[in-house]
């Protein structure tokens, strides 16, 4: 090989890496072990503010296994006979996304509900609170 080509190797762009991409690992477990997740946890405790026990019991609570969507985001929800939370992580931008709905009415989002979700997610939502999902608005 001549030196042009190993420096044209060397120099080309590689793709983006994931940031946490052992995040995407956690498929088929629970919601709770998102959230306990180091990369995950800090971030959701902060986020929850106010509503940290809430939260922190709901992830606890039933629900379907851990999923993906669009090969970035880890997502599932918790379910007690108080509350319901839905839980998401990118792994490419690290970015959490959180719905509780606490007596069935709307009570954390994040982004806020005015904002656009990522489209990869409103299956998710739709399944978790179709009610919200129908008022939400999705990135196209």
């Amino acid at each position: 090989m001549n030196r042009r080509a190993l420096l044209a190797l060397i120099l080309a762009p590689f793709p983006a890496r994931a940031e946490a991409p052992e995040v995407l690992e956690l498929a088929g477990q629970p919601v709770l072990e998102l959230a306990r997740h180091p990369t995950v946890g800090p971030r959701l405790r902060s986020m929850s503010a106010g509503r940290q026990r809430l939260v922190s019991d709901t992830l606890r609570g039933s629900g379907p296994p851990l999923a993906i969507a669009d090969g970035r985001w880890v997502h599932g929800y918790g379910v007690t006979e108080e509350a319901r939370v839905f839980l998401a992580f990118d792994t490419h931008t690290e970015s959490v996304v959180i719905l509780l709905l606490d007596g069935g009415r709307p009570s954390l989002f994040i982004p806020p509900r005015v904002a656009r979700w990522p489209a990869a997610l409103r299956p998710a939502v739709q399944e978790f609170a179709p009610e919200m999902a129908a008022q939400m608005r999705f990135t196209d």
